[in-house]
């Protein structure tokens, strides 16, 4: 039975990942028969394509506001989604991030919206704030999705939040493997002439470690001078990144190549992908290495790689580091704090040492590249028409 689902995001702006996944699965939904309404709070001159009908509450200037206004505004906004529903006729409300999930809810308890609320929690909620209006308000949703079976154990186990289930992010494998078909941007084709090439994709923040994988990286180009890092991103920390760089004197090998529209020739002719993240959400990025059979190595961190790379595994086991999983290999966690050092002042962490040590490893040991360049078939399980699959039973 066909349903009318409103999807309520922050935008559909490119570059967001709960954006992009949101305009997947709306576009996915309409493409099955349902009548779908994207409702995106500030509106973008630039989106992710979608199918369906869009609205936007609010101009892109509205960001700007006093504190004061926005409270009142998004007070306002609950009411509006409560109005839409009654007169679109919505069956289903669907939101993605912590701001359209408070106020999908806030429709629900305050309004009186009478549509099923579903909410999606798209990140580690012990490394977001306002926890405590999350341990009070989720539990009202009819529905809390997470896109990952450690980020709905995180909320099982620290919010005491029971209305879960977990449905892992689409991914479009055939358009993937399409996609590294192509060439990399003509002017970094001679980053690939020599090996071995190991790659990094993620924003340059915090969360994504790149610290530790650089002072690591020193030791590779030790190992082996022709050696090249390719980081694929932008943030906030690329000028300390840098000058990491140049202490470490890795200019020749580390290359910070910034945001490319197309990643996947990228990880296609790469000898590794690399994920130093502190924590996540999901991993996107592991499931698009996976689909061009290049090997991974990744940290154990809450949550996403575990469940993608060894399905083997519980997330509660305990195991030893490094870890050779069926799909790919876990190393230790790295700690939280973050430094831009030189190995003369302060030398690599067991951490460091662990990821050093895998990443030529992966290289020289041809039969442990062999066994991992063949993630194809798992990335297959996080295919469109499997996922989309789970998100109709759940509307």
């Amino acid at each position: 039975m066909n349903k009318s689902v409103l999807i309520v995001v922050n935008s559909l702006g490119l570059g967001g990942g709960a954006e992009r996944i949101a305009s997947q699965v709306g576009t996915h939904l309409s493409r099955r028969g349902h009548d779908v309404t994207f409702l995106e709070r500030y509106e973008k001159e630039t989106r992710y394509d979608y199918e369906g009908d869009l609205v936007s509450l609010y101009s892109k200037s509205d960001r700007n506001s006093p504190k004061t206004k926005k409270l009142f505004r998004e007070l306002k906004a609950s009411k509006q989604i409560v109005e839409m529903c009654k007169k679109r006729g919505i069956d289903t409300v669907v939101s993605f991030s912590t701001p359209p999930n408070y106020l999908v809810i806030l429709s629900k308890i305050v309004f009186g919206n009478p549509s099923k609320t579903i909410i999606s929690v798209r990140n580690n909620p012990l490394n977001s704030s306002y926890k405590s209006l999350k341990k009070f308000l989720y539990p009202k949703a009819d529905k809390v999705v997470t896109l990952s079976r450690g980020v709905e154990n995180k909320l099982n186990q620290n919010f005491s939040i029971k209305n879960t289930t977990t449905i892992y992010n689409l991914q479009d494998i055939d358009d993937f493997k399409k996609l590294g078909k192509e060439n990399v941007n003509r002017s970094h084709k001679h980053l690939y002439n020599e090996g071995p090439i190991y790659i990094n994709i993620g924003s340059l923040t915090r969360q994504k470690g790149q610290w530790y994988l650089i002072r690591s990286f020193k030791r590779i180009v030790e190992n082996n001078e022709d050696s090249r890092l390719v980081v694929l991103g932008e943030g906030k920390l690329r000028k300390r990144l840098e000058s990491l760089v140049d202490k470490l004197d890795l200019k020749k090998n580390v290359h910070l190549l910034g945001k490319v529209e197309n990643v996947f020739p990228y990880l296609k002719k790469a000898d590794c992908f690399v994920l130093s993240s502190l924590y996540e959400g999901f991993g996107n990025v592991l499931t698009e290495a996976l689909s061009q059979n290049t090997p991974v190595i990744s940290t154990d961190c809450v949550a996403g790689p575990r469940e993608i790379l060894c399905p083997e595994l519980s997330l509660e086991e305990d195991i030893e580091y490094p870890y050779l999983g069926e799909c790919g290999i876990l190393t230790k966690n790295f700690e939280s704090e973050m430094f831009f050092d030189s190995l003369e002042e302060k030398p690599l962490t067991d951490s460091e040492e662990m990821l050093a040590d895998m990443m030529i490893k992966i290289y020289e040991d041809e039969e442990l590249r062999k066994k991992y360049s063949t993630g194809l078939e798992r990335a297959k399980d996080f295919d469109v028409d499997k996922i989309v699959d789970q998100w109709e039973e759940v509307i």
